[in-house]
This record gives C-alpha cells, sequence and structure tokens, in this order.
C-alpha cells in the first residue's frame, strides 16, 4: 500500500511543481500526466514488436512510436502495518477508457482501477485507513451496489484519492443467462478473463501501476487502436449474444473516433439471432443511454449511418403497430439518416449560407435537433396510446428510449413548429410580414423557434418522394431555399421580435377585469389576445392607450 501511495503522491507533487511555474502547459488532472513508458503488445510474445500510434478522426497528429517493453506483474510487499500477507500479491491496473484515451492523446477523467485479488468497497476502506495514518485528505467511500440495468455487474467503491476521483472494482469473469444481458455467475477472474469479457479490445487494454506498463491481454488492442479498428476480443457472436448492448457500444466508439468496423461484426450483427436477442435481452434503458451518448458526441450523423447500414432503425426505434396508427404514414429510416445529414451542413460545415446567428446553438440545442432529425420518418404520424391520441414521436422516445419527457416536450414541439415557420418563410419572401403576425408565432412557438426553423429548413431541402441516400450541396435549389428562410431571420430581427415569447402583457388579467367590468370566462382569452395584439403593433405605446384601445374595441 505504501508503494502505491508513493506513486499516487510523486505524480501529485509533480503536477504541483507545474502549476507552479508560470505559463506551464499541464494537464488538468494530475493522472494526464501518467504517461506509459512501456508497451506490451503480446503479455505472451518475449519478441513483443512495438507499434504505430497515432490519432483517428476526429482526431489529428503525427505517428509516435511505441517502445517496446517485457509484460510483467511485479507484486510488492505486504499492506503497510496491516499483517495481512494474503495482500501480498495485490494487483492494480487503471482499465479500459482512460488507458485508450491517453494513448491517443485525449483527455479523460473516468478513472476505474481493477484489483486482482481484493472487493473494491474493502480496498477503499484500506486506502482511507492508510490516508488517515499518513495525514493525507480522506473522503468518503460511496458504495455502488450491483445494477446490471446500468452495466453495473458488481459492486464498486467510489472515492477520491488526493482529490482524484476514483472507482474502485476486482477483476472478474462472467457467465450470461440465454435470455438476460444480466450475468448469472460473476467471479474473480484473471485479468485476462477480465479483458476478454469487455465489448471491444480497445477498451480492454490495462495500465499496471506497479510497472508502468500498458497490458493488452486480448493481444489485439494495441493493434487494433494503431490501425483504428472497432473489433471484440472474443468472437463477435459470443460477445454478443452475451451483451447484446455491446453492438450499440461498437457503433457508438466507431462514430466516436471514426474508427473501421472489421467485417466480422458487419456478419454477426446480420445474425437474426443477434438481432432478437437485441430486442428481447436489453432493457429500452439501456438502449435509450448508448443513442442518448451518439447524440451527445461530436458526430451524431456517422452513428446514424451506422445504425442505418446495420438495418438497426426499427429495433432501435421500435415503430408504432399498424393497428395502433390512427393517421399519417411512416416514412423508411433513410428519411431521417438523410435529414441528419442535411442538420450537419446546416450547422457545422461552413459551406451552408444560413444566418450565423441561428445556425451556431448550444450543445444542448444540438443534441435535441439531432434526436428530432433522426425521429423525422415518424413525422404527423398519430397513434392511439391507451385512452389517449399522441404523436408516435412521443410514444417512441418514452417506450423505445426511455428518454426523459424534457426530450418528449422538446420534440413534439419542434415537428409542431416546423409548418406554420415554414409557411410564414414562403408568405415572408412573397410579401414582409406584419410584426403582429410574426410576434404571435414566435410567442406561440417559444424559445424553440430557431431550432424549429433550422429542423424546417433541413426537411425542406430533402429532395421529396426519394427514399436514396442524400448528400446535401449548395446547388441553385438549395441556395434559394437558404435564402427564403434567412429572409425570414433578417425580418424577425428587423422587428425585434427574436425574445417575443418573453413579451408580458402590458395589461394582465387582473386589470382587465377592472377594465371591463366583467368576470372571467370562456372568452377571456380573447381579450388578452387584444392586448397582445396591440402591444407587438404599437412597441413604444403606452397602458393609458392600450386601455383606450381595449374599451373601445369591447364596445364594439
Amino acid at each position: 500500500m505504501k508503494r502505491v501511495f508513493q506513486y499516487f503522491y510523486s505524480e501529485a507533487r509533480r503536477l504541483k511543481s507545474k502549476l507552479d511555474k508560470p505559463k506551464a502547459r499541464v494537464w488538468p488532472l494530475f493522472i494526464s500526466k501518467i504517461i506509459p513508458t512501456r508497451f506490451a503488445k503480446l503479455p505472451s510474445d518475449p519478441t513483443n514488436k512495438s507499434l504505430p500510434q497515432f490519432r483517428h478522426k476526429p482526431y489529428s497528429g503525427s505517428k509516435d512510436t511505441l517502445p517496446a517493453g517485457p509484460s510483467t506483474t511485479i507484486s510488492y510487499g505486504p499492506l503497510n502495518n496491516t499483517h495481512k500477507p494474503e495482500m501480498a500479491d495485490l494487483t492494480l491496473r487503471i482499465a479500459g477508457g482512460w488507458v485508450r484515451d491517453k494513448l491517443l492523446g485525449l483527455e479523460c477523467n473516468d478513472l476505474d482501477v481493477a484489483l486482482s485479488l481484493m472487493m473494491g468497497f474493502e480496498f477503499a476502506k484500506l486506502v482511507n485507513k492508510y490516508l488517515c495514518e499518513n495525514n493525507y485528505p480522506v473522503s468518503s467511500i460511496g458504495k455502488i451496489e450491483k445494477n446490471p440495468d446500468r452495466s453495473k455487474h458488481l459492486q464498486t467503491a467510489a472515492t477520491k484519492v488526493l482529490g482524484l476521483e476514483v472507482d474502485f472494482v476486482n477483476l472478474r469473469s462472467e457467465v450470461y443467462q440465454e435470455d438476460s444481458r444480466i450475468p448469472k455467475k460473476v467471479v474473480f477472474g484473471t485479468p485476462k478473463e477480465d479483458a476478454l469479457r469487455r465489448d471491444i479490445t480497445i477498451n480492454a487494454l490495462f495500465y499496471n501501476i506497479h510497472t508502468r506498463q500498458v497490458e493488452d491481454f486480448t493481444e489485439k488492442g494495441l493493434e487494433d487502436l494503431s490501425l483504428g479498428l472497432i473489433r471484440t476480443p472474443l468472437p463477435a457472436y459470443q460477445t454478443f449474444l452475451d451483451d447484446p448492448l455491446r453492438v450499440l457500444r461498437c457503433i457508438r466508439f466507431a462514430s466516436r473516433f471514426h474508427f473501421s468496423i472489421v467485417d466480422e461484426i458487419l456478419e454477426t450483427v446480420k445474425n437474426e439471432v443477434i438481432r432478437v436477442a437485441l430486442l428481447s435481452k436489453i432493457s429500452r434503458e439501456r438502449v435509450g443511454i448508448e443513442i442518448d451518448k451518439m447524440i451527445k458526441a461530436s458526430d451524431p450523423l456517422h452513428s446514424f449511418e451506422l445504425i442505418q447500414s446495420f438495418n438497426l432503425y426499427e429495433i432501435i426505434f421500435i415503430p408504432p403497430s399498424q393497428t395502433t396508427i390512427i393517421s399519417g404514414i411512416i416514412h423508411k429510416p433513410i428519411m431521417g439518416v438523410n435529414v441528419s445529414r442535411i442538420l450537419k451542413w446546416l450547422i457545422s460545415s461552413g459551406e451552408s449560407t444560413l444566418d450565423p446567428d441561428i445556425s451556431i446553438r448550444p450543445l444542448a440545442e444540438v443534441r435535441s435537433l439531432y434526436l428530432a432529425s433522426i425521429l423525422v420518418p415518424y413525422l404527423n404520424v398519430v397513434v392511439q396510446d391507451g385512452k389517449r391520441e399522441v404523436p408516435a414521436v412521443s410514444s417512441i422516445i418514452r417506450k423505445s428510449l426511455k428518454l426523459p419527457n424534457s426530450d418528449i416536450d422538446n420534440i413534439t414541439k419542434l415537428f409542431d413548429a416546423m409548418g406554420p415557420l415554414n409557411s410564414a418563410a414562403i408568405k415572408n419572401e412573397a410579401t414582409p410580414l406584419d410584426r403582429v403576425y410574426l410576434g404571435l408565432l414566435i410567442r406561440k412557438i417559444g424559445d424553440k423557434w430557431p431550432m424549429a426553423l433550422i429542423l424546417g429548413l433541413a426537411l425542406e431541402l430533402l429532395p421529396k418522394g426519394k427514399d436514396i441516400e442524400y448528400q446535401p450541396t449548395l446547388n441553385e435549389n438549395s441556395l434559394h431555399m437558404i435564402q427564403r428562410f434567412n429572409k425570414l431571420i433578417n425580418r424577425i430581427r428587423e422587428l425585434g421580435l427574436q425574445d417575443a415569447y418573453e413579451i408580458k402583457p402590458i395589461i394582465n388579467g387582473k386589470e382587465i377585469i377592472q377594465l371591463l367590468d366583467i368576470r372571467m370566462g370562456p372568452g377571456f382569452k380573447e381579450y388578452q389576445q387584444w392586448v397582445l395584439e396591440w402591444q407587438l403593433e404599437h412597441p413604444e405605446g403606452t397602458k393609458e392607450k392600450c386601455k383606450e384601445y381595449i374599451k373601445d374595441k369591447y364596445k364594439e
């Protein structure tokens, strides 16, 4: 234990010395300064040939040679002052994503430490004991119980070591039930067993804290990281049958790093047994979590393209039964991918001429736009959901993805707003729209009007009646369409209506009741509408002038 903490402490001191130097370029966390000095391609291979390492899209950089080194495990003495000889061979390894990202030169704050001989919680308690005895700051330990639906198959201990958030968990080997992704049995495993039960080889790398070397027990991880490949440690059929969620994880990581997926995976995903398992063994909540991670990432479109090429759209975004459809037509999945492609072109390419005040959106809005775009095949479809008639998209978000109600609210509002905004753009092209019309429209749509405008434009740019892959380009037709929407944006800006949804009525409800000497009733909303219309038409008008107008109109 003493040796382990000397290691952590030395790295913390090294970071502090960098921080004390002006203009020093340092990583935000001291773990980012842990640069592996020895790499093992094959633990069993004495030649241990070095491999080239370089960053892949969306990251670019020069090639770096990975020095070769033996793969060995150095055990250390008993825990300091604990007199527990069974701890003599305890080995700590940083596992998975942190190792992968450091080799790619990326930031990673997700630090998982795998223990060879102990449960994570028991080790964390020893960690805190050591910290206390040696006058280091001590943090509380969070005990995260097993939760297979959230990919937590083992008890995990979460704490802080010298200010660094760390999860401790034991190496494990898993045996799965045939009809579930929940392991039937989880036992202590060897590093190789733990590596082989992971989703893909580049996520199965370890960094041995004692030897300071990367260990590749799958014998493919470093090579795949170098070549830019997504591959499963075991045969893909076995890996996916054990846990079908790994199909979606392959897609997500391939999209994130722009790595190629090996042919074996492509063929395995076509297997009907795996496709049935995707529907039957994975909780819809876990599907939603993976989709959420995809649309939050740097290239959601690539994830959607892979979903389409794997023919997984209707397994992920399960369509409603034909017997529940009240109105509307479900379009082919390629429509959602095409709209997503146009969306990316509008907001990211630099080629589009869409007004930058509208096209540059916060990350949360970009996420909502991509979710909406991939669900466009369900636009205008209404289904029977129990006793209610609801948009199909709301049912899919709630049932197929288990995403929060805020997503249902956002996407349904975007879908509802696209049509009126598109009509407004056409009318405004012929004759500039007046302040009342536009103001009331934006108040009705709310703060999502820029998003609805972008999505509506993307849909308008999609060639009608063509269920084939479409690549957007700036041609005469697309330029005219974008100019039409830019003209609407300029009109909204000229009239100062960008935030019209925040305008408060100059006369409130109580004042209307007193002014007209009436009671609240069915027609009261009409009187409130009068106030808003007058206010929009007379942006500099006073309350008294508005009262006069309302009284005269009421008399009429």
